[in-house]
């Protein structure tokens, strides 16, 4: 029986391509691939186990925020490098093929679904690129592609894929309905790089930081973004899940010199000051930023105390600081 790592993103081109192939005799490994800013790994565990599919969840290594800030092969219409970005899934795919002795690799891509990676030279370019071209097969196009050496080898028979083009999906969803699918999954969430209203968080960063890691991309998505000046911004939680996350995103082991400020005697939102040499004129700001989006009926200006965690000792401080608003806050730039 052949094993195939087949990219999974819970979507249903990719989960009619895992029933696809295992309809066919194919032993199906489903991968998941974590980048900062697109994670629906939850989607994919939970179809994955509806399914009866065995799957495994991998995230990229940090040189993804380099692809990011540098990609060989340009953007498409916001900051997305969709070309980059599929090299470089495929080269995981590649290695977990290896660990796992698979025969193949395998994508729901259908060509020229998408303008920015699936066309035909480009699908052929991604191939290449990373290094596939031998081991990769896109089954919902195959009859529209010329046969991959897995299919010359008749470790599947070629004649039982399918031809799908264009962005139609009709036929797709009758397939799903012939697979077993009771209900057609939605699409699996897009990433946010291709967003045109995110794009310009990422232009700030990239225009005054030269060295973005992983952690920086992702702290983008969970609040208001404010520049404070070219070395410094700070993200302000819109809401409780935000606040979480910034929480989160400070503790975390691999995150640059940052600092955290939260409300103590007022409801508010949690604040990250992020910059190699913020000062106190930035913490200051930064709070003054935190009342700036709280609610000022619910405080009074010289009675507010916001907690401060100071990056560099990853220590709170046992003494609580005092910060007032910054008459200057409705200065700064929200992106």
């Amino acid at each position: 029986m052949a094993k195939a790592v087949v990219l999974f993103s819970s979507g249903l081109d990719s989960l009619v391509t895992a029933l696809s192939l295992r309809r066919l005799g194919v032993e199906v490994l489903a991968l998941n691939i974590v980048t900062p800013l697109h994670d629906v790994s939850p989607s994919a565990i939970a179809r994955a186990e509806a399914f009866g599919l065995s799957l495994c969840v991998r995230r990229v290594d940090e040189d993804y925020a380099d692809l990011i800030s540098h990609p060989r092969w340009g953007y498409g219409s916001a900051v997305n490098p969709c070309i980059d970005c599929r090299v470089a899934m495929l080269k995981i795919a590649r290695q977990v093929m290896r660990e796992e002795q698979a025969d193949f690799i395998a994508t729901g891509e259908v060509v020229g679904q998408r303008p920015n990676s699936q066309k035909m030279h480009q699908l052929a370019l991604i191939a290449k690129e990373a290094g596939v071209t031998d081991c990769l097969v896109r089954p919902l196009s195959a009859r529209a592609l010329n046969p991959s050496r897995v299919e010359r080898d008749g470790l599947i028979d070629r004649e039982r894929l399918h031809g799908f083009t264009g962005r139609g999906r009709k036929g797709l969803m009758q397939l799903a309905e012939e697979l077993g699918v009771g209900e057609i999954p939605q699409p699996a969430s897009g990433c946010l790089l291709c967003e045109k209203t995110f794009a310009p968080r990422v232009r700030d960063l990239l225009r005054h930081n030269p060295k973005p890691v992983n952690w920086h991309f992702e702290v983008l998505q969970f609040g208001r973004v404010v520049r404070i000046d070219p070395q410094t911004q700070c993200v302000v939680a819109r809401n409780l899940d935000d606040c979480r996350h910034l929480v989160r995103l400070f503790e975390r082991n691999d995150r640059p010199r940052a600092a955290l400020l939260e409300p103590v005697n007022f409801n508010g939102p949690a604040t990250l000051l992020i910059g190699d040499d913020y000062t106190a004129q930035h913490e200051r700001i930064a709070g003054g930023q935190l009342l700036r989006f709280s609610n000022p009926s619910r405080y009074e200006a010289d009675n507010v105390f916001v907690r401060f965690r100071d990056a560099v000792y990853n220590v709170i401080r046992d003494k609580r600081q005092q910060i007032f608003p910054d008459p200057n806050a409705r200065n700064y730039k929200q992106l």
